[in-house]
């Protein structure tokens, strides 16, 4: 089964190491804005959202490219960019739902993310576990894992566990 990457934002403290270790390993240089990976930062709401190529099942930055320089990887489901045929049109950078494409600034080519064929420097780096690498199975149900643990919170702060647990004992000696 393939493998993707799984990003859980609530984790991300936008400490950028992702950043660091993907220009390192992509352009020998530390140099977040080279990086196939971003981080969008909401600084005063305190939210930090890692920004990846998801490698889409129907990419739409394939339609879009007018050149026919972006292709998937039947084996692989990795969509690359072949650049000696790219013209640097940015179109697909305009048509990423994700903002998983993005241009170097030094090269002045668009790039987007490889998964390190296979081994993912974010994910080796990433202190807080904010990025994994795993099948897309595992991840709808890290997905659900963590809706449910939100949604207990919250019913956590609109009922109190003592009141919910007095309302337990009162539902008994009621029966």
């Amino acid at each position: 089964m393939r493998k993707m990457l799984f990003i859980d934002a609530d984790k991300c403290t936008g400490c950028r190491m992702c950043t660091m270790a993907c220009s390192l390993s992509k352009t020998e240089t530390f140099n977040p804005a080279r990086s196939r990976i971003s981080i969008l930062r909401w600084e005063e709401e305190g939210i930090m959202q890692p920004i990846v190529c998801h490698h889409c099942e129907n990419p739409p930055c394939i339609k879009a490219c007018p050149v026919d320089a972006i292709s998937k990887n039947k084996e692989t489901g990795l969509v690359a960019i072949d650049q000696p045929l790219c013209i640097g049109c940015k179109v697909c950078i305009m048509e990423c739902p994700f903002g998983g494409f993005s241009l170097d600034p030094v090269e002045n080519i668009v790039t987007n993310c490889d998964l390190c064929g296979g081994n993912p420097e974010c994910v080796a780096i990433c202190p807080t576990g904010a990025l994994t690498y795993v099948t897309a199975d595992r991840t709808a149900l890290m997905r659900r894992r963590g809706a449910m643990e939100k949604l207990g919170k919250s019913l956590g702060a609109l009922v109190p566990n003592e009141a919910y647990s007095d309302n337990l004992v009162e539902a008994e000696a009621n029966k």
